[in-house]
């Protein structure tokens, strides 16, 4: 009878550290997949950012050629301006 006691006692044993084990090692898949995700996530707001950094950059750049295009209207027409007002001046004289 102690005999059969402590091979039902091994055997118990045995069951749990077996069932540790394979809790142990989900567990660590669990970890690993855990990190995987929080990587990938990593890297994708790491995109957006990039991707909203040079859309940013372009706009500005689009923004600073549309001023100096306006400026240049701008300067041209007075310069026509200049010169007509030049011409009426030197007809009248």
């Amino acid at each position: 009878m102690k005999k059969l006691m402590t091979l039902a006692a091994a055997l118990v044993f045995t069951l749990s550290v077996a069932w540790a084990q394979d809790t142990k090692e989900k567990a660590k898949e669990t970890a690993k997949q855990a990190g995987q995700t929080v990587d990938a996530a990593a890297d994708k707001a790491g995109r957006e950012t990039k991707k909203a950094g040079r859309k940013i950059s372009r706009a500005a750049k689009n923004t600073k050629e549309d001023v100096k295009d306006g400026t240049n209207k701008a300067l041209d027409k007075t310069d026509k301006k200049l010169k007509k007002t030049e011409r009426k001046l030197d007809k009248s004289n």
